[in-house]
């Protein structure tokens, strides 16, 4: 049609189902849509004959909406992809193509309806990437919540405690140094029942000994072999992939423990007898080495119960020297005077003969848990 013929039907915002029922049966449109162009005022967008334009505002006006024609020179030609009755004058936000005025985003940009579909689709796939992860971080919460729980369960003390020593070898173990492990977790079942029994004697043998191996321990490294965060995170995960598999092969995969002590028996030099630990605080799984020749075992037994504590939640009492902190290193810190100690704490491993001065005990008997000791145990209030 010729342009100076071209009219449009300029309206007040109005209500009236009536007159949407109008608009929809003129422009052809969905009810819904007819109602969205009079819920504002506007310059209706669809070019009309003038007596097209004006039999509208008369039907209109019967129904109570303000309206009036209007000479719309300049317009017509492309009409919107998705309302084909209506003209498209706005630019999509994201693709630049024409639409009209009712093709909008949850914003109110103008959209066209591909790119709608398309910003709904990343929408979805953003929430659903959301419900995951944060599906994954309550599992993990409840997860650490209930292994939490059951660690915090350990030291309520209704039952002994199952703790499994494994032994680890990288060569033969000799007869008798089998014999002396299997007789040592005994003796320390016994240590801790005595030393249980000073602070509660409710206690009676508050801890069982599953002695397994030795299994073998080859390539099966407990330190690792850089100090950086990636070399520590790759030798714990090397780790306990090792781990899991020498429970495998001692059988202890379905038992029910609430700790594992791995000893590490390694030879050693001519007059070198070197026994160190370390340990998962508030976890379940410790870490000894030991002396693969040695039968005696106060210190490899001393260290697999100050592994298995800092596993219950007890902390080294030892300072920076490896001596004895005071108070919290003393198994009598009240003694009067205060040194020479008459045993060693636990979580120092040597008894205190002076300020700074201490030496390694010689039997489980020189070994003894103090009352700060007793306290993160809850042997004692």
């Amino acid at each position: 049609m010729p342009v100076a013929n071209v009219f449009r039907v300029e309206v007040a915002a109005s209500n009236s189902r009536a007159a949407a029922l109008v608009l929809a049966r003129a422009f052809q449109v969905p009810l819904e849509a007819a109602r969205q162009l009079l819920a504002e005022s506007r310059v209706l967008p669809r070019d009309l004959e003038e007596s097209e334009a004006r039999r509208l505002v008369e039907s209109l006006r019967q129904h109570g909406v303000s309206c009036q024609p209007v000479a719309a020179a300049g317009h017509g030609g492309a009409v919107c992809g998705t309302h084909s009755a209506l003209a498209a004058e706005l630019p999509c936000e994201d693709c630049r193509e024409l639409v009209c005025v009712l093709c909008r985003g949850r914003e109110g940009q103008a959209l066209c309806a591909r790119c709608s579909e398309q910003r709904a689709r990343r929408t979805r796939a953003k929430w659903l990437r959301v419900s995951v992860l944060l599906m994954v971080l309550v599992l993990i919460a409840f997860w650490g919540t209930s292994r939490q729980r059951t660690r915090e369960r350990r030291l309520e003390w209704e039952r002994p405690l199952s703790v499994a020593v494994v032994l680890l070898a990288r060569g033969e173990v000799k007869p008798e140094v089998r014999q002396a492990w299997s007789e040592g977790v005994g003796r320390l079942e016994g240590w801790l029942e005595r030393e249980a029994g000073r602070y509660r004697a409710d206690l009676g043998r508050p801890v069982r000994f599953v002695l397994a191996g030795p299994q073998p321990a080859a390539g099966l490294e407990l330190t690792p072999p850089g100090d950086s965060l990636v070399a520590r995170a790759l030798h714990a995960w090397t780790l306990s992939r090792a781990l899991s598999a020498v429970d495998e092969a001692a059988g202890l995969s379905s038992q029910g423990l609430d700790a594992r002590i791995y000893v590490m028996l390694e030879p050693t030099s001519e007059g070198e007898r070197l026994v160190e630990g370390m340990a998962e605080a508030g976890g379940s799984v410790g870490l000894v080495r030991g002396v693969q020749e040695d039968t005696e075992l106060t210190l490899e037994l001393t260290a697999v119960a100050h592994e298995l504590f800092h596993c219950l939640g007890a902390e080294d009492a030892y300072d920076a020297q490896g001596h004895a902190r005071v108070p919290e290193g003393l198994v009598e810190p009240g003694r009067q005077p205060l040194y020479p100690q008459p045993a060693a704490e636990v979580m120092v491993g040597e008894v205190p003969v002076g300020e700074a001065e201490g030496r390694l005990p010689e039997s489980l008997e020189e070994v003894r848990v103090g009352p700060f000791t007793a306290i993160s145990l809850r042997w004692a209030p």
